[in-house]
């Protein structure tokens, strides 16, 4: 009987840490798609996208840090690349290119999400 409450516990201690940061990835990544979006929206107008993938990278660099204990360090690098891509190509009105890069962050993303979700898959 002593060795179940200190078990109880710990499970109660691991379930809270997983799904704490589970919400944590799936509230960046949406709120980084959300961004992603504004940054797109601004450079369709042929208004001042720098602004906002500015703040993208201001919300990706003060998420990255607590990102980094759950998801691949390649994986958060890779985004940070795009976003240098993107002020580039926003700067230089390379269409193609900006909705290129934009597309694959957007994918990145959504892949960070999928790879942390319960499944048999990710289980075994």
């Amino acid at each position: 009987m002593k060795r179940l409450i200190p078990a109880a516990i710990l499970l109660a201690v691991v379930l809270i840490s997983y799904f704490g940061s589970i919400k944590y990835i799936n509230d960046s990544c949406a709120e980084a798609d959300r961004l992603a979006d504004k940054c797109e929206a601004e450079y369709r107008s042929g208004r001042n996208a720098e602004e906002e993938i500015e703040r993208l990278k201001k919300l990706w660099d003060k998420k990255e840090k607590m990102l980094s204990f759950f998801v691949n360090h390649a994986d958060i690098d890779n985004i940070e690349m795009e976003l240098s891509s993107l002020t580039v190509f926003a700067s230089e009105k390379e269409d193609a290119m900006f909705y290129d890069h934009i597309e694959s962050m957007r994918t990145m993303l959504h892949q960070i999400k999928e790879d942390t979700v319960l499944s048999t898959h990710s289980v075994f």
